[in-house]
């Protein structure tokens, strides 16, 4: 038997949780987060993460539970995925992909290769390779489809996932001067592939709606977003994290409003003026998720327009 999962996407501050919870209490639902921040621990408010009500109401999967020293990978993204799917098979609920991170919806949908154990000396050489020019030029270089090529973590990211039961890994290995059978040790790490695989071949996309209300009222979503974290408390998160000894992590050091935050907890910046730099990464980042979903020819639409298409993807018995 097949079952059917449904797809919400956008950019940032778009709106797709809050609209996701607007609908929970006519059905039950699960949703499998397709973000790449919100796995982390103690990383509430600078993601966005549901809060612990709202969570209760819409379990979530994949959110809350790694530390943000270990890089999260397209491997691990499926691993927790193919727990969420089986229990919403289990607990009867509607199966939803929530969240902005394209290149892990599209593992999905288009059920790339699960992927492969961490490569932690190819990820040390790309990380090089960033460092002697540009996260873009190396993106260029192999030749890697992202939404946020600017982006270091995301493109060791992506070249590890082109490795995964690709016949670009050894092309991307000489790229990189080493072989495969140099990080051939971490095949320990490896779940059971076939069981991950297994449930999500049961699985089959139903439709993918991409939630953008348009970059005038997205700008606007932004602005009180970023404003919202800081006056719930960013900075106390930031100093928390350092306490913790998550300080140096890249999620904490590099990620936007994290940053920011701890350029204030440093006297680098004043709250003002941190926002103010937030709310100019966040709207570029959107901009690279909007032009990311128009190029894999998913469907935009509005938030009045949501309702509709939910009714229409539903999934029938």
């Amino acid at each position: 038997m097949t079952h059917l999962y449904r797809v919400l996407t956008g950019p940032t501050a778009a709106g797709k949780t809050g609209w996701l919870l607007s609908r929970a209490h006519e059905h039950p639902m699960l949703v499998v987060s397709a973000d790449s921040r919100q796995v982390y621990l103690h990383m509430n408010i600078g993601t966005g993460m549901p809060n612990t009500s709202e969570l209760e109401m819409l379990p979530h999967y994949g959110v809350d539970c790694l530390a943000p020293t270990i890089k999260y990978s397209v491997y691990q993204y499926l691993i927790y995925a193919a727990e969420g799917l089986a229990a919403a098979r289990r607990d009867g609920r509607e199966a939803w992909v929530c969240g902005g991170t394209g290149l892990y919806i599209r593992a999905m949908v288009d059920q790339l290769e699960l992927g492969t154990y961490p490569r932690p000396r190819l990820r040390a050489a790309v990380a090089q390779a960033i460092r002697n020019s540009s996260a873009r030029q190396v993106a260029r270089e192999l030749q890697l489809d992202l939404a946020d090529p600017d982006n270091p973590v995301r493109v060791i990211r992506g070249a590890e996932l082109a490795c995964a039961g690709s016949a670009r890994e050894t092309e991307i290995y000489t790229w990189a001067g080493l072989s495969p059978a140099d990080d051939v040790d971490n095949a320990d790490n490896q779940v059971d592939n076939s069981e991950v695989r297994e449930e999500l071949n049961r699985w089959q996309c139903a439709g993918i709606a991409v939630l953008d209300p348009g970059y005038k009222p997205l700008l606007g979503l932004i602005k009180r977003r970023v404003q919202a974290m800081f006056d719930q408390g960013l900075v106390d998160e930031v100093a928390a994290l350092r306490r913790l000894g998550y300080g140096q992590a890249d999620v904490v050091v590099n990620g936007i409003g994290y940053r920011e935050a701890g350029q204030v907890i440093d006297g680098e910046l004043s709250v003002g003026k941190a926002i103010e730099l937030t709310v100019i990464r966040t709207r570029q980042y959107a901009k690279r998720q909007r032009t990311y979903f128009r190029g894999q020819g998913w469907q935009l639409m509005r938030l009045d327009e949501l309702d509709a298409w939910e009714e229409a993807t539903r999934p029938r018995d």
